[in-house]
């Protein structure tokens, strides 16, 4: 059967919704992975009955859109022990930890090597060291795509960096990007996933279909992005 697009005003939001007849008793309310929520409705309920539903479940839809764009805490933190690896844009490295006096952290191949005078000052350092260089990557990453987004829509006002237990990223209400350094441990195609959807949250606020719809022109792939940075949590 066919399915329709409506739309629920729910205080500042509007939930966009697919409806689709079938022969049902009662009506199902779903919320994808990409925030598109679709309802399924008995035939010969009316719409005002389906809203009526709908509003019921607001709190909830709007909860479940915002869980599928977050993420849960994993385990990043480095440790200096045996057979210790980490993931460094997508790509997974050994650590390999040297007693010194000299504080250095390289990476060749598929090993880090880190020097330090011992393990718990060694793991500060590659901490560290990881942190800026997602500042660093991250911010070369965003600039063409900012430099190509504002073209036609908006500019964020700046870029900031931020530990977030469970968000890759965030849009505030005064327009400021923020991105986790945590990052740094995904591939770029999934950083750059990040840094287009945080852009179309300076055009709309919400997860609603106009959100999606600008997600979708700037990014077309942005689903298989997302599926990619999901294998990371």
């Amino acid at each position: 059967m066919n399915k329709a697009m409506e739309e629920l005003v729910y205080g500042s939001r509007i939930i966009t919704y697919s409806k689709e007849f079938r022969d049902r008793k009662s009506i199902g309310i779903k919320v994808n992975p990409t925030g598109s929520v679709e309802v399924k409705v008995p035939v010969g309920i009316s719409e005002e009955k389906v809203q009526r539903e709908l509003l019921k479940k607001a709190s909830w839809i709007v909860k479940q859109q915002e869980h599928f764009f977050n993420f849960n805490p994993i385990q990043l933190a480095v440790k200096l022990k045996s057979g210790f690896s980490i993931y460094y844009l997508g790509r997974q490295y050994r650590i390999r930890f040297s007693q010194s006096d000299k504080k250095d952290v390289t990476y060749k191949d598929n090993q880090f090597y880190v020097l330090a005078r011992t393990k718990t000052e060694g793991e500060r350092l590659i901490d560290n060291w990881l942190r800026e260089r997602a500042k660093l990557k991250i911010t070369e990453l965003a600039k063409p795509i900012i430099e190509k987004f504002q073209s036609e829509f908006k500019k964020p006002k700046y870029i900031y960096f931020q530990d977030m237990d469970k968000r890759w990223g965030s849009c505030t209400s005064n327009d400021k990007l923020i991105f986790n350094p945590k990052l740094i441990h995904v591939p770029k195609r999934c950083i750059e996933y990040v840094i287009y959807h945080e852009l179309c949250h300076l055009v709309h606020k919400h997860h609603n279909k106009s959100f999606f719809d600008l997600l979708t022109y700037v990014c077309p792939d942005w689903e298989e992005r997302k599926r990619k940075l999901d294998q990371f949590v």
